[in-house]
């Protein structure tokens, strides 16, 4: 998925995995508190919660060009 997201916006976009069951989720607070409401995987652009669940590339990909759309 990552990769398909690179190539259609190449450098715009950055693809990370947080385990939740790690320490490294301490960086992300705003996740933690919503943790427990949600289905994982979670997706989040601009550090903002937007789909939970098993999810597309082309659903991610169609936001993040809504989101170019309105810059």
């Amino acid at each position: 998925m990552g990769l398909a997201l690179k190539e259609n916006f190449g450098d715009k976009v950055d693809v990370k995995f947080v385990d939740v069951s790690t320490d490294e989720l301490k960086d992300y607070p705003k996740i933690v508190s919503i943790l427990p409401r949600v289905r994982l995987p979670l997706t989040v652009i601009n550090e903002e919660p937007r789909f939970h669940g098993g999810i597309s590339a082309e659903v991610i990909s169609n936001a993040l060009q809504e989101m170019k759309q309105s810059e």
